[in-house]
């Protein structure tokens, strides 16, 4: 049963032995940090707002400050592909823009509506190390989109606006982030779009362009499964050089085992009482659960050693399960690795019993922190044995 067990540690401790993760920050600036890639479905954020805008046109300039400011709702949604990099889709409108002619005696009117594409660099989590707690992040950004204007009246006399008017519009702005919580925050933003000289409806401009600059205020929310990038800790070559020399040595001794020649058992005539023997199967075998450093969920590629358990109980039900959380001591406190612990346990009795139905007076719970670690390699102790036990 050791040799069966010791294989089950070997092969669980196979895809935590190159790296760990490190999660919601970096130990170093994040432009020199490997990040582990989430997964689709993570760090998708949606938003809305509102923004005051004012049209930037070459007969623009006379005119009143607070008569050029104008109110519109903003929306957004995107993804953030890594601490630093994502891409949003924003649009705003629906109301109007005020334009005016070179002194400013007529006000002109239209309602609008843009939509952009914007590529987004986190200044801040680039700079400096990823800290997904960090209350303000500077992140500029710049792209592209399209704005539709209708419904233009009040011109002079001697302009005949069209109905409606499209451009083509390059974006750039910038986003003061303000964190509340994980899922939470509000973003301050300073814009500018390009538009082509004619969206205003009027033409023959000092400059082939005119501009829309605008200034906004919004909730922003995270939907994502996963709000917080890890950073991927490579181990030294002299540590992974060390593990697998153990690792070798530990089949050597496997190999010399299943190659020992087994005695012949001596013949021990006694009488024989029959009676009725319930066939337990295979000889139980005491399971582990090992965990990355400050996790305490299960992985999926440890969840089978759960389930071998729960197999075993369902076919002997004269059997029940210990399960005791441990966690290393090179890192922690003791009383963060005491709750470490027991929540790691919680966690596997929790699937023992919800996801393959084992009886919950079958299962024992117990939790020892560092106090009694049962490996003699640090990172085998970030773990959860199954005990195997009669009733």
């Amino acid at each position: 049963m050791k040799k069966i067990a010791l294989i089950v540690v070997l092969a669980s401790l196979a895809a935590f032995m190159t790296a760990q993760e490190k999660e919601g920050f970096s130990t170093e600036p994040g432009r020199k940090t490997t990040f582990i890639k989430n997964g689709f479905w993570d760090n998708w954020f949606i938003g809305a707002g509102a923004q005051g805008n004012m049209y930037l046109g070459d007969k623009d300039a006379n005119a009143d400050f607070w008569s050029r400011i104008t109110v519109a709702p903003n929306f957004q949604f995107g993804k953030w592909f890594s601490p630093y990099s994502g891409l949003r889709i924003k649009s705003s409108g629906i109301t109007n823009i005020h334009t005016f002619n070179n002194d400013a005696s007529y006000m002109s009117r239209n309602k609008h509506i843009t939509v952009e594409a914007n590529f987004m660099w986190n200044m801040s989590d680039y700079l400096l190390n990823y800290n997904a707690d960090r209350v303000y992040s500077f992140i500029p950004y710049v792209g592209f989109g399209w704005a539709y204007g209708w419904d233009y009246k009040n011109f002079p006399s001697n302009i005949e606006p069209s109905n409606h008017s499209n451009s083509a519009t390059l974006d750039a702005g910038i986003i003061n982030r303000f964190r509340f919580s994980d899922r939470l925050s509000l973003n301050v933003e300073f814009a500018a779009k390009v538009l082509r000289d004619e969206f205003d409806q009027r033409r023959g401009g000092k400059r082939g362009y005119d501009m829309l600059a605008s200034a906004s205020a919004g909730l922003v929310f995270d939907l994502g499964g996963k709000p917080k990038f890890s950073q991927a800790v490579l181990r030294d070559q002299s540590e992974i050089d060390a593990l697998n020399t153990k690792i070798n040595t530990q089949r050597a001794e496997i190999d010399r085992l299943a190659n020992q020649p087994i005695p012949e058992p001596q013949v021990v005539v006694k009488e024989v009482v029959k009676k009725e023997v319930v066939n337990k199967g295979n000889e139980p075998v005491n399971n582990v659960v090992l965990f990355r450093i400050n996790q305490t969920k299960i992985d999926p590629m440890q969840e089978v050693n759960v389930y071998n358990v729960a197999q075993y109980l369902k076919e002997n039900k004269d059997m029940k399960v210990r399960i005791v959380g441990y966690t290393d001591m090179a890192t922690g406190t003791a009383a963060i690795n005491e709750k470490l612990s027991r929540q790691r346990a919680q966690n596997v009795e929790a699937l023992m019993v919800s996801k393959y139905g084992i009886e919950s007076d079958r299962v024992i719970v117990d939790w020892k922190g560092q106090t009694q670690p049962p490996f003699g390699v640090v990172e085998w102790n970030r773990a959860v044995i199954m005990y195997l036990e009669e009733k």
